[in-house]
């Protein structure tokens, strides 16, 4: 093979092995599916997706717009929380990290040149090694990438579901301390009213200062009791905004939906287990991490020889420096000088063939396969190996741990909300009215002077306890289905099989 040749295949290997190893990431697709498994799971249609980050502030805007439901609430969280966002940019890591484990190694070149003693042509020598172990480790390796990154993508939607339940949770407890606040209006101006009507009968001489002024203390505990409402209100809102994403000039948003009533009731603990294990995606990935770690211990096995090299090598060889030409005699043979001349001749002519036989028979360029392969003699990476199985062993115990721990939080969170549903149920249609007939009831036998003021004020803060506890119990109910949601992995209402475990 001459020069020409060899450079020419030379070039198309590199060229072949720089089109093998190109690679392109494009996360898009697992945007768009975590949005679509986040919408399964918590019922938002607008979730967060990088590629369309300029219009998020477009649609936020226009769900602010007219005040805030619980679901708008979610969905304003789901497109604007920044710690949110900032988990999306772990799918593109994750999608790199695919493309890359499917892509070969570079290739190794060496070039070496050695000048011989004396001059002459040098030594060239060119390598071109392309390591073999990534023709059956990339299989494997793209199979535990696909794995890391459906992980990824679960765990971002895992997010999703408990960002939507904290969303409401926070949403009810700030219409709890909204409430809270309308009830200590309430009370105050009932404390107010009775305040008035003590003052008209120590007017009247019909009671004493100690009335007006047992009354009065009412009124002033009542206006610390409202402002104190105002307060924890403001607070919380403002923790509100920031789980919301909500900048300055958005905050303060008017939150539109009542505390739900006890008229919602849900399935047994056997179908929500059931569906927690159909939809939560803890159980999706743990379920993953298993697949996953009995593909590693293939993966070690196929490790056992590390490098595998095969590739071409070319050399050049030294050669000598041309013989030289016998130079031109100084003296001539007088007595014969074209005897001399012609003798002269002959000898010049058997150089050159002599010079032409020798180049004939020097080689110019070896070229032939090589091979290099680290033999496993002293590390047969058995202790890798025995690792692996250990991992996947432990990745076995923690799903079947799992599974019982979900279990029993969907119980527990079960039992609350029937606890808390009875509770709300018992507050609002019984000691609620009750309390509200037994102020009216004091307030007339108090004007006709059949009863004292001390039965008035128990009435009253009756009343006002009454109140206070079936608003809390109204945002404790709330609260407790937010957490069975997060209990069962999404909305009460079923989750449709997304292929959450699915590799794309």
């Amino acid at each position: 093979m001459n020069n020409a040749g060899f450079f020419r295949l030379f070039g198309i290997c590199v060229v072949a092995i720089v089109a093998v190893g190109c690679g392109t990431v494009r996360p898009q697709g697992d945007y768009t599916r975590a949005g679509a498994m986040i919408t399964a799971r918590t019922g938002s249609d607008g979730v967060y997706d990088p590629s369309s980050e300029s219009v998020v502030q477009e649609e936020v805007n226009g769900l602010l717009d007219g005040g805030l439901t619980a679901e708008e609430s979610v969905r304003v969280a789901l497109l604007n929380n920044k710690g949110f966002q900032s988990q999306f940019q772990e799918i593109g890591v994750s999608r790199a990290e695919l493309v890359q484990s499917g892509l070969l190694a570079n290739p190794t070149f060496s070039f070496s040149v050695r000048f011989p003693e004396g001059g002459g042509r040098s030594n060239l020598s060119f390598g071109l090694l392309q390591d073999l172990v990534d023709v059956w480790q990339i299989p494997l390796r793209k199979r535990i990438a696909k794995d890391k990154l459906n992980q990824t993508v679960t765990n971002v939607v895992r997010s999703g579901v408990e960002l939507a339940a904290q969303v409401k949770t926070c949403y009810y407890q700030l219409r709890v301390l909204h409430e809270t606040e309308k009830a200590a209006r309430k009370n105050l101006e009932l404390l107010q009213r009775s305040a008035q009507l003590a003052e008209g009968r120590f007017d009247a001489g019909e009671s004493t200062i100690l009335d007006v002024n047992l009354i009065r203390s009412n009124v002033l505990q009542g206006t610390i009791g409202l402002e104190s409402a105002r307060r924890d209100a403001e607070v919380n809102g403002a923790a509100f905004d920031r789980l919301l994403g909500l900048s300055l000039d958005q905050a303060g948003v008017e939150l539109i939906d009542p505390l739900p009533a006890a008229t919602e009731s849900i399935a047994g603990d056997k179908a929500l287990i059931e569906l927690a294990f159909k939809a939560r995606l803890d159980v999706h990935v743990a379920s993953i991490e298993i697949d996953s770690a009995g593909r590693e211990i293939k993966r070690q096995r196929r490790a056992a020889v590390p490098s595998v090299s095969l590739g071409v090598e070319v050399e050049r060889t030294e050669a000598r420096a041309p013989r030289s030409l016998k130079p031109l005699p100084t003296e001539f043979d007088l007595s014969n000088p074209s005897q001399a001349l012609q003798d002269f001749a002959l000898q010049q002519l058997d150089a050159h063939r002599e010079r032409d036989f020798e180049k004939r028979q020097s080689i110019d360029l070896l070229l032939g396969p090589s091979i290099e392969f680290t033999l496993p003699v002293w590390d047969q990476n058995r202790a890798q190996i025995a690792k692996a199985r250990f991992q996947f062993a432990q990745k076995q115990k923690d799903y079947e741990e799992l599974l019982l721990g979900v279990v029993q939080e969907v119980r527990q969170a079960a039992a609350t909300v029937r606890a808390s549903e009875a509770l709300l149920r018992v507050t609002l249609h019984e000691a609620v009215p009750l309390a509200e007939k037994n102020v009216d009831t004091a307030q007339r036998m108090y004007e006709g002077g059949e009863e004292t003021v001390l039965a008035l004020l128990l009435a009253q803060q009756n009343l006002n306890d009454q109140r206070e506890a079936a608003i809390k119990l109204a945002g404790d109910y709330a609260t407790a289905l937010a957490e069975l949601e997060k209990a069962v992995g999404g909305t009460l209402k079923g989750v449709p099989d997304d292929g959450a475990a699915a590799a794309r």
